[in-house]
């Protein structure tokens, strides 16, 4: 479903009642279902699809233990140049806890060098998303692609429950990780989207998942003018919520800085 949000009002309007029916359902389906906590996307063009890195290298349908050798040997080089390790399982191991495994495809166990692997640049199969709309709705106005019109703000609604190997389906992970201090500064959360093609399970495209219907979970948009980013970014540095508050690096200290000065203190046009 798709909304939109001219103003601050509206998207915290329309926020709410997603927040409200959210609860709603997992009411209803307490005891049949499991409904997660909502997940929230930025993006900074509403055109932009739902993509991991790995789909951006030019990576698709790309197995799962094709990817778990290629970390491994990845995780050998990486400790060699710093002072980090991983006990994670070996990827015979991993094989044989791939086909037995019925709930999520990730093995926790390599959960928390999976996180290292996507905060650092290596193409990874896992989507980024918060569990705060404002936090969202930073991402996607911050830094707005030069063309766009407008952003958008994905939210969406996993639930646990029956699903078919051969569909795409979404397989939300919690946020307890031992990982970088931003992924607790951005309040982070993660998706992967997997299937089976001709008995072997392979990471596959999230906007394959999102335009089908699907039982596993609900997608929603916001879509937010460019005209109302003055606007907004005001209302997110007021609460604390900049750069600076998500990164904690001199960098973004300097890029909030220079937002208070040159953007937050113009007035909105409209």
């Amino acid at each position: 479903m798709e909304n939109e949000a001219p103003s601050w009002g509206e998207f915290e309007k329309i926020v709410g009642e997603i927040e409200s029916l959210n609860q709603q359902a997992r009411e209803r389906l307490r005891g049949q279902q499991y409904v997660f906590e909502l997940l929230f996307r930025g993006e900074q063009d509403s055109s932009c699809p739902l993509e991991t890195s790995l789909e951006r290298f030019g990576l698709k349908d790309f197995g799962l233990l094709d990817y778990y050798r290629m970390v491994e040997e990845a995780r050998l080089r990486i400790e060699t140049f710093t002072d980090k390790a991983w006990e994670i399982p070996t990827p015979e191991a991993y094989s044989v806890w791939l086909e037995s495994n019925f709930i999520t495809p990730l093995n926790y166990e390599a959960y928390h060098y999976f996180t290292y692997l996507r905060h650092h640049g290596f193409p990874s199969p896992l989507l980024d998303w918060t569990g705060s709309p404002y936090v969202a709705a930073f991402f996607a106005l911050n830094n707005p692609a030069r063309s766009a019109a407008r952003v958008v703000v994905y939210v969406l609604w996993p639930f646990v429950g029956s699903s078919s190997d051969d569909k795409p389906t979404i397989h939300a992970l919690g946020p307890n990780v031992r990982g970088h201090r931003r992924h607790y500064l951005q309040q982070s959360r993660y998706t992967i989207c997997t299937s089976k093609t001709n008995g072997q399970w392979v990471y596959t495209k999230h906007q394959d998942a999102a335009a089908g219907t699907s039982p596993q979970f609900r997608l929603d948009k916001i879509s937010i003018p460019i005209s109302a980013r003055a606007d907004f970014l005001k209302r997110l540095h007021k609460m604390n919520i900049n750069s600076f508050s998500l990164f904690a690096t001199e960098d973004s200290l300097v890029e909030t800085l220079a937002a208070d000065i040159f953007l937050l203190n113009t007035k909105s046009k409209g």
